[in-house]
């Protein structure tokens, strides 16, 4: 009898999501039959709804990015294909839309040259996504694990001493991707990047209104977020100009 309550309650717990699934996969086949016609608002209208459920993936976003950039609403295609850019960092097809997207933006800014092992440290971390690098974590420190097994059940010296080294080897290879998937993760789920929707912003030196327009800049351009003060993001641009905008002016990545 319990046995029967136990399958019973997995099976109504099971079949929701399957049909939830199922959904989304049938809505998502849709929105590309609309794209390949060229129906782009009913495209993004079945791509936002596969949203709505709390769904994500890499190509769902490139997907409406593609579908808004044929639309000629520039900015929501570079916000969709930074968000896809976000789980995929190193897609070919999302770098090369998002570069192309980028082109069509009126502010060119030119980035301020990193010390090198900054941007050493951000190629490495961008070299797998968070789910990547959590299966490099898995893997390392499963075979750390039958390793140190090794390690403490053969009595061949030289078994025991190449065990040692191995167990020594994959512990800093689960340390190190341990740490780079955390930083992928906390990547992943912050929120301190943004994209101008705003046609034209004049940028303050201070979050109000009447303070001085420092530099103006126009939609499309990304900017990274720091402080806020109500209504107000006190913003930084690749070239390292920091001003205020207003939080009307612009869509978190």
């Amino acid at each position: 009898m319990k046995n029967t309550k136990t399958s019973l309650f997995l099976l109504l717990f099971f079949i929701p999501m399957l049909i939830f699934a199922d959904g989304a996969k049938g809505l998502f086949n849709d929105a590309n039959k609309q794209y390949e016609q060229g129906n782009y608002d009913s495209t993004i209208i079945l791509l936002d709804s596969i949203i709505s459920m709390n769904l994500e993936s890499a190509e769902l976003y490139y997907n409406l990015g593609n579908a808004w950039y044929k639309k000629g609403e520039i900015p929501k295609a570079i916000l969709y294909y930074e968000k896809a850019k976000k789980l995929e960092p190193n897609n070919p097809d999302i770098n090369y839309n998002l570069a192309l997207a980028n082109t069509k933006v009126a502010d060119k800014i030119e980035a301020v040259p990193e010390f090198f092992l900054k941007t050493w440290w951000k190629k490495s971390l961008l070299f797998f996504n968070e789910k990547q690098w959590m299966y490099v974590n898995i893997i390392s420190y499963s075979i750390l694990l039958i390793f140190l097994i090794v390690f403490f059940t053969t009595r061949s010296k030289a078994r025991k001493q190449l065990a040692f080294y191995l167990s020594i080897l994959f512990f800093f290879i689960s340390i190190i991707s341990g740490v780079y998937g955390y930083n992928s993760s906390k990547l992943l789920h912050s929120h301190n990047t943004a994209i101008v929707f705003t046609p034209t912003v004049n940028v303050k030196s201070s979050p109000n209104d009447n303070a001085n327009t420092i530099f103006v800049i126009h939609q499309g351009t990304k900017v990274q977020l720091m402080d806020k003060l109500k209504d107000w993001h006190r913003i930084k641009l690749a070239n390292g100009s920091i001003g205020w905008i207003s939080e009307s002016d612009f869509e978190k990545i």
